[in-house]
């Protein structure tokens, strides 16, 4: 059987689902509209950074260790992985339930309830694309080998989008809203719920 090896406690509940960065850094959100670094190891927070709200993002991090997570307060955050300085914010039209993903050239994609999926420069947080669909965008993207970017959202579709462009490849219609992240297979078939 599992044995607790520490826990660490939250101000709230905690949706967000954590990512470990290579030095076994373990990053998670909260719903008390923080998102906190805790040592793999010990369980001892290294830093903590104050949302406007709370945060139900999945982070993401990138290859040089800078931390991407959304919050609801309508932002995603690029912070450093070491020391929770804020690097960059961007500001979407909604809140960001979305957890980034990172295409291979450093492009952050991130969906909002505004109906949008951004993409987003990494290293400076200037908009490189906007891709509107047809209702909020609360799933997560997927990234294909060859830049694709999927996603879906809440108009019961699942979009293929161009990477590198924002523009639209293709659309599926599921019976209900997308709020999961697709699944892609090495021979580019994508399963989505």
């Amino acid at each position: 059987s599992g044995v607790k090896l520490w826990e660490f406690k939250t101000g709230s509940g905690v949706s967000s689902s954590p990512a470990i960065g290579p030095d076994g850094t373990v990053y998670v959100g909260s719903s008390d509209k923080k998102f906190y670094a805790i040592n793999g190891k010990s369980g001892v927070k290294l830093w903590e950074f104050e949302t406007g709200e709370n945060v139900s993002s999945s982070p993401a991090i990138g290859s040089n260790g800078t931390v991407y997570v959304g919050s609801m307060d309508k932002k995603l955050y690029a912070i450093n992985g070491k020391n929770g300085v804020k690097l960059w914010e961007f500001e979407t039209g909604n809140e960001v339930w979305s957890s980034p993903a990172i295409g291979s050239d450093g492009t952050v994609y991130v969906g909002s309830d505004d109906g949008k999926l951004y993409a987003i420069n990494g290293k400076t947080g200037v908009k490189l694309w906007e891709f509107e669909a047809g209702d909020d965008v609360g799933s997560s993207p997927a990234i294909g080998s060859d830049g694709t970017v999927y996603i879906g959202s809440s108009d019961h579709k699942l979009y293929a989008v161009n990477g590198k462009s924002g523009v639209k490849l293709w659309e599926f219609k599921t019976g209900d809203i997308v709020y999961s992240s697709p699944a892609i297979d090495s021979d580019g078939t994508v399963y989505v719920g």
